[in-house]
């Protein structure tokens, strides 16, 4: 999971400097809306929604990389252990085919 670097410019690229005094838009309850820092939280939240969504991105990949990795280990283990069967019965019929012979020259000599 690799998470780009994202440069936080909270500061909105067009703030131009109001010609009002400040003292004016942040004394009338109403123009709080206005005002650069609410402006500037609002930029904030925007790019922390950005870079959420970014990383809940990049979690859902490596999730399904993952997922997919998983899938794969789980076949080689599967892989290993027919194989690991197949040695084991064809060792066991090795033995088996050895007691038969065995069986039969014993009751060919009696």
């Amino acid at each position: 999971m690799q998470l780009q670097p994202v440069v936080m410019n909270a500061a909105p690229q067009d703030s131009v400097p109001d010609s009002q005094p400040a003292q004016s838009s942040a004394g009338m309850p109403g123009k709080t809306g206005d005002s650069p820092f609410v402006q500037l939280l609002e930029s904030a939240q925007e790019i922390c929604k950005a870079q959420d969504q970014r990383i809940a991105e990049d979690l859902d990949t490596h999730a399904k990389s993952r997922s997919s990795t998983a899938k794969m280990l789980s076949l080689l283990q599967l892989q290993y252990d027919l194989d690991d069967m197949q040695v084991s019965a064809t060792m066991a019929k090795n033995v088996a085919n050895q007691f038969s012979q065995a069986l039969t020259t014993l009751t060919q000599r009696t």
